[in-house]
């Protein structure tokens, strides 16, 4: 069961109540439920669109519609300092993570990942490209050692095999949200 905060949270954003920053936050307590909570959470989003399907449209008043379309059609733009943001558990032990954006039109997440010394990212698939620039630390990725300042890409439809960072590291990613936020 998911806290009633929660999914009062996953109904507004069903129907796109929430700001980018509800957003991010949202998605990162959603990535630290169990499985099956997230499948709720993930039922809550299919009745909502059942829902909003089943209802005869409506035509809303001028007023709101001006406003709506004023903010859909404004860019948004928004900077996090580093100490701002929180820091959660990725479910994988030794690994926290950072959302720092979501773009939901290109399908693609901007986050930090820190992982302790010993910490180990299992073998995973790319639905996406992904991009990683190593911030601090050292990680062990295909066979080489990349150290603070270098780059690693990583096309769609490609696999990684075991990830690992002896001494602990910190990178940025840009990757698919298919791969790490659900």
């Amino acid at each position: 069961m998911i806290p009633d905060e929660l999914e009062a949270l996953a109904l507004a954003d069903a129907i796109g109540a929430l700001d980018v920053e509800e957003q991010l936050d949202l998605q990162t307590r959603v990535a630290q439920l169990t499985p099956e909570a997230q499948n709720e959470v993930a039922r809550l989003y299919e009745m909502s669109l059942t829902l909003a399907a089943a209802l005869p449209p409506v035509e809303p008043p001028a007023h709101v519609r001006e406003r709506l379309m004023a903010r859909v059609g404004t860019p948004t733009r928004y900077s996090v300092l580093s100490s701002e943001g929180e820091w959660t558990e990725s479910g994988l032990p030794g690994i926290t993570v950072k959302v720092l954006a979501v773009d939901r039109v290109r399908g693609l997440v901007t986050m930090l990942i820190r992982g302790e010394p010993g910490a180990v990212y299992p073998p995973h698939h790319h639905s996406g490209p992904e991009e990683c620039y190593v911030i601090r630390g050292t990680v062990h990725v295909d066979g080489r050692v990349l150290k603070a300042g270098d780059f690693h890409h990583a096309d769609a439809d490609s696999d990684h095999g075991e990830l690992s960072t002896p001494d602990g590291a910190e990178v940025l990613i840009v990757g698919a949200t298919a791969d790490y936020l659900r």
